[in-house]
Formats: C-alpha cells, structure tokens, sequence
C-alpha cells in the first residue's frame, strides 16, 4: 500500500471505531470496517481511473449496506428502530453481515483479472498530449446535446434503444477525460466550469437526480490527477461531499412534489414540462423549504440509501417458507439478454416490484412513479444460501473485472480506455438492482461498446486530436 491509502484507512478507522465505541452497533461497525479497508487497499489507487471507478462504486454499494449502521451510531439509535417502510427488525443484522461478507468477495473477484496489468497504472504517466483540451471539451458539448436529442426520438426509431443507452454512459467518460486534460494541460478552466454548473443544473430538470452523476465524475477525475493524499486534498474533497449530500437533502425534500409537477400530475416518469419550467418550479419549492421538509429529508435519504431491508424480509421467508431456487435467478437474468423478443414473443417484460413481491411477500405496486428492486446479493442469496452467494458474487466480480481488462486491452488506445472505462461504475455500484437489471445493464453496454469501439475511434478520435 502506498502512503494515500495508509493515510486513509488510518482516518477511516478511527472515525469508525470511536462511532463503534458510542453507539449500539459495537460488532456490526468492526464487519463493516473490513470490507472498506479492503475496498481502500486494492482499489484506492491515486491517478489511476480504472482502479478509482471500481473504487468509488463499491464505496457506494458500502454506504448502501452500512450507512444506518454509522448513522445509528452517531444518533444513539438501534439499526431495527430506525425510519424505514419495510424491514424484518429479527433479520436486519444477518442482512447487513452477509452483504458485507458478499461485498468482499465481489471486490476480490473484480481485483483479481485486473490487478497483473493495471494496479499500478498511472494516468499522468500515460497522458497523450496531443490530445486537445479545447477539442474535447467541445465535443463533449456536441455529445451531449446529441444523446439528450437521441433520448427524446430512442422509443420513436424500433431497435436503437440498447445503442442509445450505451452511447449515453459514453457521455460520463467523456466528461472525466474533459476534465482531466483541461485541468491537467490548464486550458479553457472558465468554459469547462460554465459546462459542468450547466450540468449540474440540468441535473435538476429530470425525473431521476442527474446532478449526483456530475458531481460523481467530478470526484473521479480529482483523484485520477491527486499527486497525494495530503491535508488539502481531505479539505477539498470534503468540501465536495458537503454539497452533494447538500443537493441530496434538498433533492429528497423536494422530489415527490418536484416529480409529480414534471410528469403533468400523472403516474409517469416521463417529463412533460419545458426545462424552463421545471428550473422555475425548483427554485419555487426550494422557496418554500422549512426545517421540518429538511429534516423528513434527511431520514429519507438515508432510507433511500440504505437498501438492507428487503434483504431482511426475505431471510425470514427463504427457506423458512420458500426454498432457495438453486440458480434460476441468475440462469434466467443471463438468458433473458439472449431471447429477442421477435423469435420470443411470450418473454416476460421486467417487473421489479413483481420479483421483490415474489420473495418478500409484499404487496407493492409499480405505480408508474417507482419500482421496488430487491437488490442483486439478495437474489443471490435466494439462489444458493449464505455460503453459495459469496461464490456466485466472486464469479461475478471476476466477470465484471476480466470484462474491464478485455476492454481496456481492445481499445485503440488509454484515452479511449478510460471513456470506455468510467461507465463501469454504474455496472458496478448496484446493490440495490435485481439481478436480472445487472446482467442487463452489463451485457447491453459491453456488447455494443465492444462491437463499434474501433469504428468510434477511426470516425471521431480525429476531432480530438491537436492540428
């Protein structure tokens, strides 16, 4: 390990112990301790983009799984006696020790196909610079006012739906390699500034919270340029988490009424108001914020984060009253991909809350505004127990890895990696989505990113080059 990540487990563990030492969750906060050092030692890697998305998409699946158990500490309050909708309170602690025990194992299954070539890679060692910083900042503009065009005609054009949804993760590579050279060479900082608080704002303007997705880059593109973990750096990067989790209150205090104006009063996720108009509706509600709206939000965002619960309730149902499925789950979530729905036209189409229903026994809707995933450890819980799923999520992990590392490998060359790369943090950073929605999401980036990686280079990589 090197001084950054000594450095930062040292801080880390004695925020965590000393949360342990006042608070009811003394053995439960020592588990989850481990798997964010080994989260830390293998991936928190300083200028390095492929290790730092790994790195910061599972330190998201670890707030997912331990965040009311931290958040429980601090406030003096059991993790059963927390806010939450639906939990199982006998269950809550099994949840959370097998999904950090699982997210162990998945981490080590993502390290092992990558860690001979690229643990120790360093971005500012293999930055090309002809490469233009203006250039590429200016595409990114194009792009993405081309992917939000492409999204507006996607259900309008039969069979583009996949290949838009791919191109659109593209977007978030892009950006990171548009901050990391404007920012590395000292070239167009103001434009660059004006493009990301542009974004930012628009962030606001959808059905779904798009600004957390800028602020993340962000951070990733800090780090893969961070010469060294110092003092500056934790106020800078502190400074960074206080306003996403600022704009994550404010989001959560605002968005049931927020959703409800931009979808036209209707059970829908579909946006029907000018962005004009929804940026003149936000800055009306946010107007209207009292203490009481700010401290509803913050209890549910941390109910949004946290997504232990449904794994409780199925561990009281499974095997007590339903046997363990013995690989079907993941059998069908891989074969499903593989069935078009031409030559299959009785597939079925994916119902999260039906699935999560299945297993938890409740009697949740998908009410156009929402869906309920039961979380991909939990179905890999009901497939094969808890010693088989920790063998299921190495596979995966290693799956997820040797992926990267193919990829990486095949592309023309680093800069196109990382663009290609950055994208696998929304692959990764998914314990709240059912199995099948993972599987999914991986075989519908890889495979079309994979198949016009080469023409993207030979039509495009031309306008980002210096003349």
């Amino acid at each position: 390990m090197d001084l950054s990540q000594k450095r930062l487990i040292s801080i880390i563990s004695i925020v965590i112990l000393v949360s342990a030492a006042i608070g009811p969750h003394f053995l439960n906060t020592l588990l989850a301790l481990v798997p964010l050092v080994v989260i830390i030692a293998i991936f928190f890697k300083l200028r390095n983009p492929i290790f730092l998305t790994i790195f910061l998409a599972l330190i998201f699946q670890w707030f997912q799984i331990n965040i009311k158990i931290i958040y429980g500490n601090i406030a003096n309050i059991p993790l059963e006696l927390q806010f939450s909708f639906h939990q199982d309170g006998d269950f809550l602690y099994t949840a959370n020790t097998l999904s950090n025990i699982g997210l162990i194992f998945f981490s080590i299954g993502l390290y092992l196909p990558l860690k001979k070539r690229f643990k120790d890679f360093d971005l500012l060692d293999s930055i090309d610079p002809n490469y233009s910083p203006e250039k590429i900042l200016k595409n990114y503009i194009i792009f993405s006012i081309a992917i939000s065009f492409l999204f507006l005609i996607r259900n309008s054009i039969p069979g583009i739906n996949t290949v838009v949804a791919a191109f659109s993760k593209l977007k978030f590579g892009l950006l990171l390699m548009t901050i990391i050279y404007c920012s590395v060479f000292d070239e167009k900082k103001t434009l660059l500034y004006t493009v990301i608080a542009v974004e930012i704002i628009l962030g606001f303007t959808g059905y779904f919270s798009g600004f957390k997705d800028i602020i993340l880059i962000i951070i990733l593109a800090l780090l893969s340029f961070q010469v060294e973990l110092n003092s500056s750096a934790l106020v800078k990067f502190s400074f960074i988490f206080i306003i996403g989790l600022s704009f994550g209150l404010t989001w959560s205090a605002v968005k049931m009424d927020y959703r409800s104006y931009l979808a036209g009063g209707e059970y829908s996720q579909k946006v029907v108001v000018s962005k004009t108009d929804a940026i003149n509706e936000m800055m009306n509600q946010l107007g209207e914020l009292t203490l009481d709206d700010v401290s509803f939000a913050s209890e549910a965002l941390l109910d949004r984060v946290s997504y232990i619960e449904f794994f409780s309730i199925v561990l009281r149902n499974v095997p007590n009253y339903m046997p363990h499925e013995d690989g079907s789950i993941i059998k069908e979530s891989v074969l499903f991909y593989f069935k078009p729905r031409l030559f299959f036209p009785d597939k079925p189409v994916i119902d999260d809350s039906d699935h999560t229903n299945k297993y938890t026994k409740l009697d949740m809707m998908d009410d156009g505004k929402a869906s309920h995933s039961i979380g991909f450890m939990t179905d890999a819980y009901i497939d094969f127990g808890p010693s088989g799923m920790m063998l299921l999520l190495l596979g995966i992990g290693y799956v997820f890895g040797w992926s990267m590392n193919f990829l990486i490998i095949k592309s023309p060359n680093i800069f196109w990696a990382i663009i290609f790369i950055a994208p696998f943090y929304f692959l990764i950073s998914v314990y709240s989505f059912n199995m099948m929605k993972v599987v999914g999401n991986f075989i519908t980036y890889i495979l079309p990113i994979y198949l016009i990686r080469k023409l993207l280079f030979k039509v495009f990589n031309t306008y980002f080059l210096r003349k």
